[in-house]
């Protein structure tokens, strides 16, 4: 094996990790002034600036098949030593002291073959890293991966022309083969939703095939909800009058993830759904009123829910971005369970409402409408945070069974279906 020179760079943007700043978009500015913590007598925190100013030594790691460097912190590296010392393969969980890192953080030596880099620390103890693993696990890996899944979503209107034809899935496939729960994964993750033919329109065969996609969430509506055959919670769905679109649980401080209905019985006359891609929405709204986007992902809204022994109240943005990579997650669009306005100035009171009526005429757009009618035999599995839902007014008798899948329950099939990273 060679072995690889180390090379020193000042710590000044983020960019640096890379020789060629391509495999993450997103820009991070951190503060020129380094300012390090200490603790002194009375033990109280005081701040010194100009504490370590040693320039971090990055280590350059070749990637295959690309001109372009990986330039790695060595505490990070250490942190992230998979040997049996350092991370526990059972449990998946680390072993390491985060306060001995800085310790153990020094490179004595390294070198590069056959896809692995091979480090020796300056306490003897030794490290073997597989090079894709490194690529795909730092935050510059992230960003680019998380940019591809997001450039794999298909946003639509009403007229859905520009979606692919897709052959039904059938419920006697969905509950036996694996290949056919990894199909509905990938449509609900790249479409905001998915259907399931042929479901038996009993209370028993909806409860296997919602259980066989994913584990049901039990909120203040239980497990395995019904509406249009009572009134037990105090929520318009379960009256037969309009619903205009929206999204559920904005009152949670975390909303279901995902939405599951079955209309398991229809007699009588309207009830039809619709649906509408708030993604969609969130590009127009971008590109008719960049500040009204901006506004509407900062301003902080609250929602809420009340029942007799029940009061829910959560606030956030209605558009809510990944942290890290700036992607566009989650809608939180509900203007029924809209609490009073207590979280903006008055000051503010006018840009706010008139940034949420910009949004609200897209919402309503019927060119941005899906409409279709639920009917008996058809499991349809939303995103919760992507799609808004609304129905028609109906007369007659409409029965409608379903469920919420939480987020991380969803999430965490998918990755395992190898849906996202």
């Amino acid at each position: 094996m060679g072995i690889l020179k180390f090379k020193s760079h000042l710590f000044k943007l983020p960019s640096f990790l890379f020789g060629n700043n391509n495999l993450c978009t997103r820009k991070t500015f951190l503060k020129s002034n380094l300012i390090s913590a200490h603790y002194c007598s009375g033990n109280s925190l005081q701040l010194k600036e100009n504490e370590h100013l040693t320039p971090p030594r990055f280590l350059d790691v070749h990637l295959p098949n690309a001109s372009q460097t990986l330039k790695l912190h060595p505490t990070w590296l250490r942190d992230h030593c998979r040997c049996p010392d350092c991370y526990n393969a059972i449990t998946y969980q680390r072993n390491n002291d985060i306060l001995k890192l800085n310790e153990h953080s020094t490179i004595s030596a390294h070198s590069q073959s056959d896809g692995l880099l091979h480090v020796l620390w300056s306490d003897g103890h030794k490290s073997i890293y597989s090079i894709p693993w490194l690529i795909s696990n730092t935050y510059e890996g992230r960003c680019q991966k998380q940019e591809e899944e997001a450039s794999r979503l298909i946003t639509w209107d009403g007229s859905m022309g520009n979606l692919p034809s897709l052959e039904p899935i059938l419920h006697r496939e969905a509950l036996h083969d694996d290949n056919t729960l990894s199909e509905i994964y990938r449509r609900v993750i790249q479409y905001g939703f998915a259907k399931i033919e042929q479901v038996p329109s009993t209370e028993i065969d909806t409860k296997i095939i919602i259980e066989r996609v994913c584990r049901m969430s039990c909120t203040v509506f239980g497990k395995f909800w019904e509406t249009g055959t009572n009134f037990d919670h105090m929520d318009t769905g379960y009256l037969n009058g309009y619903l205009e679109a929206h999204t559920d649980n904005t009152y949670f401080t975390e909303a279901q993830g995902y939405l599951v209905f079955h209309c398991t019985h229809f007699n009588g006359t309207g009830g039809e759904s619709f649906f509408v891609d708030g993604f969609h929405v969130a590009k127009q709204l971008k590109q008719l009123d960049p500040a009204a986007y901006d506004y509407l992902s900062k301003a902080n809204i609250t929602a809420e829910y009340i029942e007799p022994g029940e009061h829910f109240s959560s606030g956030g943005a209605i558009l809510r971005h990944d942290p890290v990579s700036g992607q566009l997650e989650q809608l939180r669009f509900n203007m029924l369970d809209r609490a009073p306005l207590t979280s903006v100035p008055q000051s503010e009171v006018g840009t706010f409402y008139r940034h949420l009526r910009t949004m609200a005429k897209l919402v309503r757009q019927k060119e941005n409408e899906y409409w279709f009618r639920l009917l008996p035999g058809t499991v349809m599995i939303i995103d919760n945070w992507r799609l808004l839902h609304g129905r028609n007014n109906y007369e007659g008798k409409r029965v409608l069974r379903g469920c919420y899948y939480s987020r991380s329950d969803f999430m965490s099939k998918a990755r395992h279906y190898g849906i996202i990273s």
